[in-house]
């Protein structure tokens, strides 16, 4: 059965409940899924005891939530997209962003649907405009919204992308799940789940798999 956008858009909503909707924000479901995806990121961070802020690309908090409707730079990006600064005690900051490029082992970029990476260095990356590198990343989700469940080979494709990125915190998300992708993605000891519109059991599970790789890093320090 379809999601409609009006179902997602309930779902997103008590995620950035102080943010408005921006009239440019893209209404495609698989972009707002993205978004959703976001908004549990923030929600697990809180969830563990960070403060999490949503800015605006000059460093100002944001009033409305903007995101990248196709992969791009987090330096310069050209539109005032919003991401998240979120701060444990005595640590590094981290930041939430959508739809980047980053930099893995082989020293070419991938896009990344959603990922969290330590913020000094995202400052790095706007002074000098480069894409951010692998090693600084904290987790990375892979959100995949299909009418139908997903092909195979995207499951292939999450494994070459989880491999360049140092294997560090990759989660496949996908609103319709797939046996032999989940099989695929389990066999490496990754994380493949389901994330279905509307689920709030499949919304707990995300956040607490996503509570726990925060919860390590709040216990050491390492991305």
């Amino acid at each position: 059965m379809p999601i409609s956008t009006s179902q997602l858009l309930a779902d997103i909503q008590p995620l950035l409940a102080s943010l408005a909707k921006d009239a440019q924000q893209s209404n495609a479901t698989w972009d707002l899924f993205e978004v959703l995806t976001f908004g549990l990121v923030a929600k697990a961070a809180r969830d563990v005891g960070a403060t999490v802020d949503f800015l605006d690309t000059s460093g100002s908090k944001a009033t409305r939530y903007l995101f990248r409707s196709s992969p791009g730079p987090l330096a310069n990006p050209g539109r005032n997209f919003i991401h998240a600064e979120i701060r444990f005690d005595s640590l590094p900051a981290l930041e939430a962003h959508n739809g980047i490029w980053v930099i893995g082992k082989s020293f070419l970029p991938h896009e990344c649907d959603c990922v969290v990476l330590r913020k000094d260095e995202a400052d790095a990356v706007r002074v000098s405009g480069r894409s951010p590198l692998w090693g600084t990343v904290l987790l990375h989700a892979e959100c995949k919204y299909y009418a139908q469940p997903i092909p195979f080979w995207q499951g292939r494709n999450f494994l070459g992308l989880s491999l360049d990125l140092g294997w560090k915190g990759g989660l496949l998300l996908m609103n319709r799940k797939k046996a032999t992708v989940s099989q695929l993605i389990g066999s490496r000891k990754r994380s493949a789940l389901r994330l279905q519109p509307g689920n709030s059991a499949d919304r707990q599970a995300v956040v607490r798999l996503l509570r726990r790789r925060f919860l390590r890093y709040e216990k050491t320090g390492d991305v």
